[in-house]
């Protein structure tokens, strides 16, 4: 975001030169490391057995990691629909043979074997646990050895593993963008933590960056909140609320200038790893869980939405909703919009509206009971706690796009001049042919010189470079309902968005509406007689956003007048075309989506798989491969 009221800095137009690094699985393949540094070793005669037993164990963790890997490649493949359907899938049957007789080598030579399988032990709508049973064989599978010959060791390893859905961690920030951050203003307040997934950027401005300490749970007894898990991301040891400020996928340019708690050295955190966006191409699970639950918005006692908006013969899929203070619009929970969203004036309850569109909020939305004040005095853990207790029951309000959303008067020319021209800044591209680590720029790598190893030489390739399903994943029930051997695996590669289809450079024809805003094309209270022009409803002076706001496209808004500009919530985004002719603009992190699943946002937020959580991991006298040498492999 930038000012208007100030000049752009030479240093605006500095650009960092730093590559960030490819995806890594959630775990490495340490067990591979260390298997061949064991068998560098020179082994005496006497310690030969012992050595042999302890390659035997590092196979048999490779083999581990190798489950872990099909696991989470599973997950991946059909994580636009449902995380876990491919792996319930393909687990459905019993026992999965992932490799079977696996050889490992090292320089050419074969130095051993594993055989791995994974089984079911539970799963719900939440969490899938599964078992991964591998074993190391020395020097091959008992299979594939001559008549006659014994193994020289062999060792196997169950490991206990749950994967979980949990609010998605962009959603610790104030600011999030899945590009390159911008802070163009000295009077722009981020009243939390601050984090772009490409380089951060401040220029020669002086922002406040006040941070938010992170904590993992938060227990709720309809009385007291207390925070549990507080993580110490400045490393000094102390949980004393210092914690949190600016993370960037790349550099933070202008770090010097910071101010607040975000301007310390040890709350800057560079050449930080990415955090994954959520996938909203497909409401597929927050369809069924806002009907499993019921969940309504009603307006003057009247339900505008049932759930979903755009399932039932008669819907138009498009919701207008506009609340005033004495008919609100209430909240009751997630529901999904199957078309656009226009959204303004008063909201009251809690709840989250998953919209496959764009989302309109052409006035204020404000918060008819909000809470007592937008933030914690201070960041201590205890202030916090108590702001909790005040505020747990206060109006709460998430809007979730699955493609843009536009705030303020967009028909007017002041507003497409400014969010146009920013649009279209080669700093702020938004095509998908931004290489393999989705964020444009970065072509040139970490050291800055084109045609070296750290290229990225997918970027602007004019080439939309993605993953295919395979027959093999048909075979393994690895493909979601809609898609067929050949489609696209949506999030695959250089589709950021995750909807399996290319995009180019957004432009404003993008954000215009495309139906007329009568009742033919809108439910909800769309007035009677319709509304003839967006500026009667619209203003560039829509300065107060009570809401929690995300999408992984752009998030647009030009706002004037002698007010500050504020989102109290967060603001999530991929691209953000903000442009501030206020005085200040604030965005005030509500604390309440702390914790987790156990916190306010544990129903509401989107939600991505966590890192694998090892329950167990235990050395089997058996083998427990052996039996099951014969089943197919993947």
């Amino acid at each position: 975001m930038y000012t208007l009221r100030t000049s752009r800095s030479a240093a605006a137009e500095r650009r960092g030169t730093a590559l960030i690094g490819l995806l890594f699985l959630a775990l490495s393949l340490s067990g591979l490391v260390l298997l061949s540094t064991a068998m560098s070793w020179n082994e005496s005669e006497d310690s030969r057995s012992g050595f042999e037993e302890l390659r035997a164990e590092y196979l048999a963790e490779a083999g581990v990691e190798r489950g872990l890997a099909e696991l989470q490649g599973a997950i991946g493949k059909t994580a636009s629909h449902d995380p876990f359907f491919g792996v319930n899938n393909m687990l459905a049957g019993g026992p999965f043979t992932v490799r079977s007789a696996e050889p490992v080598t090292r320089g050419g030579a074969q130095v051993g074997a594993y055989s791995v399988r994974v089984s079911m032990v539970e799963f719900d709508d939440s969490s899938i646990t599964v078992d991964i049973e591998s074993t190391g064989y020395l020097p091959d599978a008992p299979e594939n050895l001559p008549a006659g010959r014994q193994l020289d060791a062999w060792s196997s390893i169950s490991t206990r593993v749950k994967f979980t859905l949990e609010p998605s961690k962009v959603f610790d920030y104030a600011y999030f963008i899945n590009n390159w951050g911008w802070l163009y203003g000295s009077t722009i307040h981020c009243n939390g933590n601050a984090r772009s997934n490409g380089q951060f950027d401040v220029a020669g401005y002086s922002p406040w960056i006040r941070g938010q300490p992170v904590y993992d749970d938060v227990d709720w007894d309809g009385v007291n909140a207390t925070l549990s898990g507080y993580q110490d991301d400045n490393g000094d040891g102390a949980m004393d609320g210092e914690d949190g400020g600016v993370f960037s996928g790349w550099d933070i340019v202008g770090a010097q200038n910071v101010r607040g708690v975000g301007g310390n050295a040890e709350n800057q955190h560079d050449f930080d790893e990415q955090v994954d966006m959520p996938n909203l191409s497909d409401m597929h699970i927050y369809e069924s869980r806002a009907l499993s639950e019921g969940n309504t918005i009603k307006i003057g006692g009247t339900v505008m939405c049932d759930g979903v908006a755009g399932d039932s013969p008669g819907e138009t899929g498009n919701l207008y909703l506009h609340g005033t203070a004495a008919d609100p619009i209430v909240l009751d929970g997630s529901v999904v919009v199957r078309g656009d969203l226009i959204i303004s004036g008063v909201v009251t309850g809690q709840g989250a509206i998953y919209t496959s569109g764009n989302v309109y909020v052409p006035e204020s939305i404000e918060y008819l009971n909000p809470p007592t004040t937008t933030r914690p005095a201070d960041n201590q853990q205890a202030t916090t706690e108590a702001w909790l207790e005040a505020n747990w029951d206060a109006d709460f309000l998430g809007l979730f796009s699955g493609e843009h959303v536009v705030v303020g008067d967009h028909t007017h020319s002041t507003w497409r001049n400014n969010v146009g021209r920013w649009m279209a800044s080669a700093l702020n591209g938004s095509e998908e042919d931004a290489g393999e680590d989705g964020i444009p720029n970065t072509h040139d790598g970490r050291d800055g010189v084109s045609g070296t190893e750290d290229d990225d030489v997918l970027e602007d390739d004019g080439t939309f470079t993605v993953e295919h399903y395979s027959q093999d994943d048909a075979d393994l029930g690895l493909i979601p309902p809609g898609f067929n051997v050949g489609d696209v695996i949506p999030g695959s590669g250089e589709d950021i968005d995750g909807d399996g289809h290319y995009d180019a450079r957004t432009t404003l024809s993008d954000i215009d509406l495309s139906d007329p805003l009568d009742t033919a094309h809108w439910d909800g209270n769309m007035p009677a007689a319709g509304i003839s022009n967006y500026k009667d409803i619209a203003s560039l002076y829509a300065n107060q956003l009570d809401a929690v706001f995300y999408t992984n496209h752009s998030f647009c808004w030009t706002v004037l007048g002698s007010s500050t500009a504020r989102i109290n919530g967060a603001l999530i985004s991929r691209n953000e075309n903000i442009i501030y002719g206020t005085p200040s603009i604030e965005m005030n992190y509500d604390v309440r989506m702390l914790g987790g699943n156990s916190g306010i946002g544990g129903k509401l937020l989107p939600k991505t798989v966590s890192p694998p959580e090892i329950l167990r991991w235990m050395i089997l006298d058996t083998d427990p491969n052996h039996v099951v040498a014969e089943e197919p492999e993947v």
